[in-house]
């Protein structure tokens, strides 16, 4: 009761202030190299073949490697490329040569989902939550009846710090730098991806440039702790703004048909 309804001054304002707060991106350690994964332009998609000598052949690129897709943690797997920069890894990300198995999805397009919520539109009534009198017989006789319809895309949570996670496996144990919102999740997938009990993960929660639940998952994580195993070096794996676009977890599209009906003096 000492700080209960007092005037707090909260505890992380002068670092954000001054500079001196850590955020993921901020995160340097030794023998540190960056990566960034090229994932399947299609969800659910993987990688039928690839050919790693164009960006193995860029400077500052140490390492290629494929990393399979994990459903417990999210994670659409994809090539991933480490180097000393992260220019660099992503130079050669560009320079792979990929051969995607678009899987079942391939063809589903923003015009093909709008038409399944149309169909679902019109063959179903959805669920009643509350009926009041008889609103289909009064629509019906109605005189004056209003319709809308009401559309939302697809909505990106767009955090302003890249998604970010910097992850370093030994045989002994793992360290995690996460700006997360979800760290013990993070400390899970990073414990079964490497095989160590939960208590040889050891996390550092840093700061986070916006989160809006988008950091709550582990995916960004599990990534990094993917190549870490596969390379032996700590990972700080990146996404570009157009990774996270396109490998975000969106709110979802609907589509709403509102009636309303009037009677003879206006009144609903």
């Amino acid at each position: 009761f000492r700080i209960v309804g007092a005037d707090i001054p909260r505890a992380d304002i002068p670092g954000k202030v001054d500079g001196s707060g850590v955020l993921g991106m901020d995160v340097r350690v030794p023998g540190m190299l960056y990566a960034v994964v090229a994932r399947c332009p299609v969800f659910g998609g993987k990688v039928r073949r690839f050919d790693a000598t164009k960006a193995s052949a860029v400077s500052g690129v140490k390492h290629v490697v494929e990393i399979p897709a994990l459903p417990e943690a999210h994670t659409a797997g994809g090539v991933a490329v480490a180097a000393d920069t992260t220019y660099a890894a992503m130079r050669g990300r560009d320079a792979l040569e990929i051969e995607w198995d678009e899987g079942p999805h391939a063809s589903e397009t923003s015009a093909t989902l709008r038409k399944q919520f149309e169909e679902l539109l019109a063959r179903t009534d959805g669920t009643v939550v509350r009926n009041d009198g008889d609103a289909r017989a009064a629509l019906q006789g109605a005189g004056s009846k209003i319709e809308a319809t009401y559309e939302l895309p697809f909505q990106n949570h767009s955090p302003m710090e890249p998604m970010n996670a910097t992850v370093h496996i030994r045989k002994d144990g793992a360290e995690a730098w996460l700006p997360s919102q979800g760290p013990q999740w993070g400390q899970d997938a990073i414990a079964k991806i490497a095989g160590l009990p939960g208590d040889k993960v050891v996390v550092h929660t840093t700061l986070l440039g916006g989160g809006f639940g988008r950091r709550y998952h582990a995916d960004f994580v599990a990534e990094a702790a993917q190549i870490s195993k596969a390379t032996g070096a700590p990972i700080k794996v990146v996404f570009t703004r157009e990774d996270d676009t396109r490998h975000g977890f969106y709110r979802p599209a609907s589509l709403h048909k509102l009636s309303g009906a009037l009677d003879a003096k206006g009144q609903p």
